[in-house]
């Protein structure tokens, strides 16, 4: 494929990184300097503004594919789409830092007027994502998917956990939850029935929402039947949205943190049952006077990680339960997390991934990833010509595992016997490096 990448910010980076080994990716920027991170990849850099037609005529935009506009600032992403679907029939995919793009996308005379194929915001999908772990207790990281009739949930273990120094086959975890995979170290493996779960592991654990549920109480002790105090440091887009979100829940009491006046009374009008101060997250004598510490919860979403840091940190010293961190920088993730962060959380990397296997197309949809990509989660359509089998009677696929199978608007968590039916839509955790064999073994397409 032909694929114009629009600023080559931490983003670019990553989409033209992952893109240029088997496609012919050209970069656009305006600033020299970006350029030279780009010489130790196979791309060619062109130095000027995407809204510049003559540019984007010197990058392929008349025989490009794909079209990402990914730089800081949304109305030139905006314009870059709008022109080179004037200029050419690319696929547009528009990356917007602003609630009232994401919203304008919502009026069938919105953003599709620009020839825009996808918007994406991935604020958004921090906030959505911080809500599930926020309403998951104990939890480090938590999905839905299927319409919500599979959940996944991590968790890391310790010294006292119900789960660990057992075979997992001796668990008796309840009838619809699958432990699939296991965050060991530096490495991501799929456990057997023999494996046994260590002090420090992070487990993750695919099934049923009840059963799900039932792991949950294990895990945390009952925690999940007691209201959350929750408090959020950071009132920005992120921070309103969560907010927005978590006032559904009548179980939390939610108090948030604003250090720009006029944003906290915006931020007032727009909240109904959460406690809005004005004030400095990273100020110790704030965060005592209003008991911080006591929260159940506290989320930093301020956007700058050194601040997040710094404001994480005084609430775990100060004693609060969980700590759930935004981080810009996806080098900063493993730091976070080495100095106590319970879940440090990268909205980026997330829509990356997503957006490459959108733009790669294939048998295989990317519903989530886990552990910074080394685990994944697929969603694979069996072919109508897939001969109807037994699981256990399936060719090995080592470092791959089938969390659910759905069928006709039901999920069942597989057991060997269970079978496979043309037809099938497949929820399948696997490694980064085992993602291409399961593709091939259960639709036989290789992407």
């Amino acid at each position: 494929m032909h694929v114009i990448v629009v600023g080559g910010g931490e983003i670019g980076f990553a989409l033209a990184q992952a893109l240029a080994a088997q496609h012919q990716v050209f970069v656009i920027d305006q600033e020299p300097q970006v350029g030279d991170r780009f010489e130790s990849i196979d791309v060619q850099f062109l130095l000027g503004s995407a809204t510049s037609a003559d540019l984007l005529t010197r990058a392929g935009v008349a025989k490009a594919d794909v079209l990402i506009a990914c730089t800081g600032l949304d109305e030139v992403n905006i314009v870059a789409c709008a022109l080179a679907n004037r200029l050419g029939s690319p696929r547009t995919y528009c990356f917007v830092s602003r609630q009232e793009f994401l919203d304008l996308d919502q009026h069938a005379k919105g953003l599709a007027q620009f020839g825009i194929r996808r918007v994406i915001w991935p604020e958004a999908q921090l906030a959505a994502s911080i809500e599930r772990i926020v309403l998951a207790p104990g939890a480090v990281d938590a999905e839905v998917f299927a319409e919500g009739a599979v959940h996944l949930l991590e968790y890391r273990l310790d010294a006292g956990s119900p789960l660990i120094e057992r075979r997992l086959a001796d668990l008796q975890l309840p009838h619809g939850a699958l432990i699939v995979a296991v965050r060991r170290g530096d490495g991501v493996f799929v456990p057997r029935g023999d494996s046994r779960l260590a002090e420090g592991d992070k487990a993750v654990v695919m099934g049923l929402p009840e059963a799900l549920a039932e792991v949950g109480r294990r895990v945390t002790a009952g925690e999940s039947n007691q209201r959350q105090r929750v408090t959020i440091v950071g009132g920005g887009d992120v921070g309103l949205r969560l907010a927005e979100r978590l006032e559904a829940s009548a179980s939390i009491d939610l108090t948030i943190i604003e250090r720009d006046q006029s944003r906290g009374e915006l931020l007032a009008s727009r909240l109904h049952r959460t406690l809005v101060l004005n004030g400095d997250g990273t100020d110790l004598e704030l965060l005592e006077s209003e008991d911080i510490g006591r929260s159940d919860v506290l989320v930093s979403v301020i956007d700058n990680d050194e601040r997040n840091l710094l404001t994480s940190l005084l609430g775990r010293q100060l004693g609060a339960r969980r700590v759930i961190t935004r981080v810009g920088r996806r080098s900063n993730l493993r730091l976070f997390e080495r100095v106590g962060i319970d879940v440090a959380i990268s909205a980026r990397g997330a829509a990356v991934a997503s957006l490459l296997n959108e733009v790669e197309g294939g048998a295989a949809r990317l519903l989530a990833v886990v552990e910074e990509g080394a685990g994944r989660v697929l969603e694979l359509d069996v072919p109508a010509e897939f001969r109807s089998r037994a699981l256990r009677d399936m060719p090995a696929a080592p470092g791959s595992i089938v969390g659910a199978i759905v069928r006709g608007g039901a999920a069942i968590v597989p057991g060997g016997g269970d079978h496979i039916h043309a037809g099938d839509r497949l929820i399948v955790f696997t490694t980064e490096a085992a993602a291409g064999h399961a593709r091939d073994i259960f639709t036989g397409v290789r992407e």
